[in-house]
């Protein structure tokens, strides 16, 4: 998927390449200071569950490895 993808704005069609992670993501989790995690995303990652969390960042670096073709 490129760009907006409603169609509607000005970026549709427009690829900006950029990587995007899971604010659950180890990589993202670690820089967050514990007290604002617990405050803020404890409750959604154990809504989620580990098992959701792990295929979402499976899919999640599935995107990131593809490549952006013109």
């Amino acid at each position: 998927m490129e760009g907006d993808p409603s169609w509607s704005g000005p970026l549709a069609g427009e690829a900006l390449e950029l990587k995007v992670f899971h604010v659950l993501e180890p990589e993202i989790k670690n820089h967050i200071p514990p007290d604002v995690y617990e405050a803020e995303l404890m409750l959604l990652e154990l809504a989620i569950g580990d098992e959701k969390i792990r295929k979402t960042i499976a899919m999640m670096e599935g995107f990131r490895a593809q490549r952006v073709t013109r």
